[in-house]
């Protein structure tokens, strides 16, 4: 983005189980190295699906491994909408001046399983009721009304169209004929030539051999 004279600056999302990869640790260093304009946030949500975070790292401060490789590590509550907006500007800023990337850790939680395939047996009752009282977005809908920032009409107004929003959109995609399998590669690679083009020009998934593992790619 440097090279195209722009100042935009990448924001990386993942979770706490991430961190505990070497690839992790690569992209920390290699983002140092050259100075990469990218925000690493760590939605630290305290469970890698079924695995406790305090049980799978031997240092479940995650925002301390920014140091080790020449970065700030900063440590945010998550649950607050404001601080994390706080601290996110500042790492912004730091990288469009070139002084290179920020690691932020956003200690947060989620209130359901982890997908509609987790029974969500693991956690404790206890633990997710503490959480359950400090919903971000509850706890942002009352500082706008106390500040007189909007009223709950405006913010039921809000949630209607957002409903609305997501209604249309789900509408729209059973109502959507199903893609071809030459789309299968589409916003995928920005050149997939090579890997699911092949010399002719053709996708190669459009080759019956493809599907039947028995296509050279």
């Amino acid at each position: 983005m440097w090279f195209q004279g722009c100042d935009y600056v990448i924001l990386a999302f993942f979770g706490d189980g991430t961190c505990n990869n070497g690839q992790f640790f690569e992209c920390l260093n290699m983002a140092a190295l050259w100075k990469l304009p990218i925000i690493f946030v760590v939605e630290n949500n305290l469970w890698a699906i079924g695995m406790s975070h305090l049980r799978s790292t031997s240092d479940p401060q995650i925002w301390k491994k920014g140091p080790a490789f020449g970065m700030p590590g900063v440590h945010v509550d998550g649950m607050d909408i404001l601080k994390v907006s706080e601290v996110t500007k500042e790492a912004v800023g730091r990288a469009r001046r070139g002084e290179g990337p920020t690691l932020v850790e956003c200690e947060t939680y989620w209130f359901r399983g982890h997908s509609l395939a987790d029974p969500d047996e693991l956690r404790d009752p206890a633990e997710k009721a503490h959480y359950a009282t400090r919903d971000p977005i509850i706890a942002l809908k009352k500082y706008l009304i106390e500040n007189n920032l909007a009223n709950e009409g405006d913010l039921k107004a809000i949630e209607k169209k957002i409903d609305d929003i997501v209604e249309e959109s789900v509408e729209f995609s059973d109502q959507s004929p199903v893609p071809a399998r030459s789309q299968l590669l589409e916003n995928v690679f920005v050149d997939p030539r090579g890997f699911g083009i092949g010399p002719d020009g053709k996708y190669r998934c459009e080759d019956p051999k493809f599907t039947e593992g028995t296509a050279q790619v």
